[in-house]
């Protein structure tokens, strides 16, 4: 660890210290008395420092944005290279908007295959021109898409991607991707809107020699780049006791990042944009392809620290490299950082409301599987099949077992969920996710409400390869004549 690794390291300067003053003595050179010039901190060019995505702002209620989908050179891993863009930029613009804002996308698309556009983390509408991933947008076409943001949504970290059934792992492993965070009071005015906020887009592209990219397959796990901004290890500037808060999303196509800053503990307060009930303190934060973290980061150490992502087996032998992500430099006086007051994470958090004390009104057991392809349930997605029907307002307890020999994220639309078993052993969690890893031959097992909106839409592996290739499901809530559990208490 960094930490001790540093501590190792000033001991060894200190012994060699001595020992130099020592021969110097011996040899009748006196030691070089008074203060020691400090060493000078590292050279880092203006281009490698991390750089944000340009943030658009909601403005008296309304966000209102084009998105222009194109395959076109982007400057992106230090060079120009092939990429898909949302408006010419790997990654594309953070949109920062208020619970009970409206946005308006208009999306123009200048690709040569549909495309459309899922709202990741959105608990609005699955229909019409909403979340509505089961509509596409032609070649050349242009959709107005309307999100109605609840005034009760969570603040917290979501984003945008494609979502064509069949094509959508091509268009993300190109860049396609955003980020959007909803703001809470505490954020917008309260003591935590001072705060150092950053925003980590990690992705994963791979080109060949040309700069042109390569189709995703499961054996370029071993080569491709791990990127930041679209940036190969940028470096990061923070000022010793200063704290930040970096909103961190896994867009990439297939990868899982376990990150682990060297020397420093994260402290999470938020999982896939929901508020955590409580910090939780770790050394490891772990990110499946589509979830969301957010963290305090605070140093009051000064040196140079390597952000990785860890190893991680994704099952049958394939196991990503260990990798450095970004480098984090702590001094006083570097370029790019200010002075922040450090701050207590409570006003950032929210109370859980705990589903495990809740009456269940129907459970059911969902099952990925590889055998006959990437199915679930032993089917393969079909867009005109509905693979499970619930009821508005109901509490449903999902178990989601994976029988096969390759790692699963398990996604579902719309509808955040709080884990309760793992491998059906009891879990305490402190909040709600949409997207959860079910490892080789296990399970995970979930509870949640589906309120608010009637309509169809989708759950699937987020591996966006294996939903591609079939394993996503349908899934309809419907209002009963008669109504299911009354509303418990609100997931968002």
């Amino acid at each position: 660890m960094g930490t001790s690794g540093s501590i190792e390291r000033l001991s060894r300067r200190g012994f060699m210290g001595v020992a130099a003053g020592a021969a110097a003595l011996a040899g009748g050179v006196k030691p070089p008395r008074g203060p020691q010039p400090k060493p000078a901190p590292p050279v880092v060019p203006p281009d490698a420092w991390l750089r944000e995505p340009e943030r658009i702002y909601s403005h008296r209620g309304r966000l209102a944005v084009t998105l222009v989908a194109e395959e076109r050179e982007a400057f992106v891993a230090g060079a120009r290279r092939a990429a898909a863009t949302y408006n010419g930029g790997v990654p594309g613009p953070t949109l920062i908007a208020d619970p009970g804002d409206r946005l308006d996308v208009r999306l123009v698309n200048r690709l040569s295959r549909p495309t459309n556009l899922h709202t990741h983390g959105f608990h609005v509408s699955p229909g019409g021109n909403s979340d509505n991933v089961m509509l596409d947008v032609p070649a050349g076409a242009t959709f107005d898409y309307r999100f109605d943001i609840p005034r009760d949504h969570a603040p917290g970290l979501n984003w945008y991607h494609p979502h064509p059934h069949g094509d959508g792992a091509r268009q993300l492993f190109g860049g396609m991707a955003g980020t959007v965070i909803f703001r809470s009071e505490a954020e917008r005015r309260g003591a935590s809107a001072a705060v150092r906020d950053r925003v980590l887009v990690l992705q994963a592209p791979e080109w060949d020699t040309a700069g042109q990219l390569k189709v995703w397959s499961a054996g370029l796990l071993a080569s491709q780049v791990r990127l930041v901004n679209g940036q190969l290890n940028p470096h990061i500037a923070l000022r010793p006791g200063e704290t930040e808060r970096w909103r961190i999303v896994n867009a990439s196509v297939s990868d899982f990042f376990d990150l682990r800053l060297d020397g420093h503990q994260l402290t999470q307060i938020a999982a896939d944009g929901n508020p955590y009930s409580r910090p939780v303190t770790t050394d490891v934060v772990s990110l499946p392809p589509g979830g969301r973290a957010e963290v305090l980061v605070r140093s009051d150490t000064p040196g140079t620290f390597a952000l990785h992502a860890l190893p991680a087996d994704h099952g049958a032998g394939f196991v990503s490299p260990d990798l450095v992500l970004a480098t984090v430099h702590v001094e006083p006086g570097l370029r790019g950082v200010g002075g922040r007051r450090p701050f207590r994470p409570e006003p950032l958090l929210a109370p859980l409301c705990d589903l495990r004390t809740r009456p269940v009104d129907k459970r059911r057991t969902i099952t990925m599987s590889m055998t006959g392809g990437f199915t679930i349930d032993g089917k393969k997605f079909d867009h005109d099949r509905v693979d499970q029907v619930v009821e508005l307002n109901a509490l449903e307890e999902w178990t989601i077992v994976n029988d096969s020999v390759l790692i699963h994220p398990f996604h579902i639309h719309i509808n955040p969920f709080q884990v309760t078993h793992i491998d059906g052993v009891p879990v305490d969690e402190p909040g709600y996710r949409d997207t959860v890893t079910v490892r080789p031959r296990s399970s995970v097992t979930f509870r949640t409400v589906f309120e608010d909106f009637t309509g169809t839409s989708l759950f699937h592996c987020h591996i966006v390869p294996h939903s591609d290739l079939g394993m996503m499901g349908v899934f309809q809530v419907v209002d009963p004549t008669s109504p299911g559990s009354p509303l418990l208490c609100r997931l968002t």
